[in-house]
């Protein structure tokens, strides 16, 4: 049997129970999961005790900023954030400054990223300028097209045809939905110098969503992904019209109440929802109808979440630090059922990107890795965060439930509230479909 460079022993999550054992690593791959008494002979032995070993998170929709947006978040940052969080993959957006639209701001974007990222990056492009510009980009690794509402209401046939493009190439195709002129019809019943961020979730009602959906319907291809649903009468739509969908961690930990009270520390596109409509996602999940979860970790500083003006005031939320704990907390409380929270945030996006090797702990996959403790207590401190966005609606609140090492291909990545590798460790994810292979 093949010798191993480390064995890590603890609870693993193994066909959807935890099993006592260890789990054997070579090259970057689980070679071997078992008794240590059954092992193969090792180098290295990490002891985690009686903590849970979880297949490795991945986050299929975050913002990473960098390039002129360094004030906010950069690689480095970002990532640390993530491996903080528990996360071995993250997809970067493209509302970038300035915008990822094109192959040269694309291939400058990846080079920028490959030296300073310490998980695994990939990327999505936004809406190209030309039918040649988007040719070039579906040759580069990016995972696939993200579009905001300014891309694709009242567009038509421009849009269509390049989605079907896009759709034949085998990229993704993410949207945002919510339909802009329904928030423009809501936003001018509205001073325009509002101030604060109370009306927030009356100028993006939950029409604009469902309305999106079905405008997204008539210009998309079959398969296209809706992300951060808010609400159950989304996600049924969403199914309806053949879309796959995701729901993010801010939809349900947060409410509008949570707005009402912290301001503009929670004014996130779209909007948080009642009590009512959060209880109706979370027991949706409990069910397992929601495959995916999203941090939707969306950086912005102190000053400008600050801002008076409603207008003024950045959507966003950062969460690659405490989007897992959060839900583990409301796994402690009786809320959630861990196993759908395991599967939300591993099986579900591996399977979104088409991946086998990455999701599970099993033998030949990818040794992707998050280790947790589902009982420990700890008070959140944005200060102490990785990323620069030092602000959290979670802020002071004790939460049951923490990463406690991350690790990626194998190799420890974080432990002990540190990060144990240089900068430039993590990979640029993608398929090179000129070669038929993953990179």
């Amino acid at each position: 049997m093949t010798h191993l460079e480390r064995i890590l022993i603890g609870r693993i999550y193994y066909g959807g129970d935890f099993i006592e054992g260890c789990v054997g690593v070579s090259r970057g791959e689980i070679v071997f999961i078992g008794k240590e008494a059954n092992a193969p002979s090792y180098d290295e032995k990490i002891d985690f005790g009686r903590l849970l070993i979880v297949p490795g998170l991945i986050d299929i929709h975050a913002h990473l900023r960098d390039m002129r947006l360094k004030h906010k978040e950069d690689f480095v940052t970002g990532t640390c954030a993530a491996a903080a969080g528990g996360f071995t993959l993250v997809i970067d957006m493209p509302n970038t400054d300035p915008p990822t639209n094109n192959y040269l701001r694309m291939m400058e974007k990846i080079e920028e990223a490959r030296n300073k990222i310490v998980v695994d990056v990939g990327f999505y492009f936004g809406k190209p300028d030309s039918k040649k510009e988007l040719e070039r980009l579906l040759k580069t690794v990016a995972i696939g097209i993200k579009l905001y509402p300014e891309d694709y209401c009242g567009m038509g046939d421009e849009v269509s045809g390049m989605l079907k493009t896009v759709a034949e190439s085998r990229s993704k195709i993410v949207f945002h939905p919510e339909d802009l002129s329904v928030i423009r019809e809501s936003r001018s019943k509205y001073p325009e110098e509002l101030r604060g961020v109370e009306k927030h979730g009356f100028i993006r009602p939950v029409e604009a969503e469902l309305s999106a959906l079905d405008l997204f319907r008539k210009i998309s291809e079959p398969g296209s992904h809706a992300t951060h649903l808010t609400t159950v009468r989304s996600l049924r739509k969403a199914r309806e019209n053949g879309f796959t969908f995701d729901v993010s961690v801010n939809h349900l930990a947060l409410t509008d109440e949570d707005l009402s009270s912290m301001g503009s520390i929670c004014k996130v596109n779209p909007p948080l929802r009642s009590p009512e409509e959060r209880s109706m996602l979370i027991a949706s999940l409990n069910r397992g109808e929601i495959p995916i979860i999203v941090t939707d970790h969306a950086p912005h500083t102190v000053e400008e979440k600050s801002a008076t003006l409603y207008d003024e005031v950045p959507s966003g939320i950062p969460g690659f630090e405490t989007a897992f704990p959060v839900l583990l907390d409301m796994v402690n409380r009786g809320f959630l059922n861990l196993h759908r929270v395991l599967e939300a945030f591993t099986r579900g996006p591996a399977g979104f990107l088409g991946n086998d090797k990455l999701g599970e702990i099993v033998e030949g996959k990818t040794a992707n890795l998050t280790v947790l403790d589902p009982k420990e207590e700890w008070r959140v401190n944005p200060e102490d965060f990785f990323t620069k966005a030092k602000h959290s609606p979670f802020k002071n609140r004790v939460l049951k439930g923490r990463v406690k090492a991350t690790l990626v291909r194998g190799e420890l990545v974080f432990q002990g509230n540190e990060i144990m590798v240089l900068k430039g460790f993590g990979k640029i994810y993608g398929f090179r479909r000129e070669y038929g292979k993953e990179v």
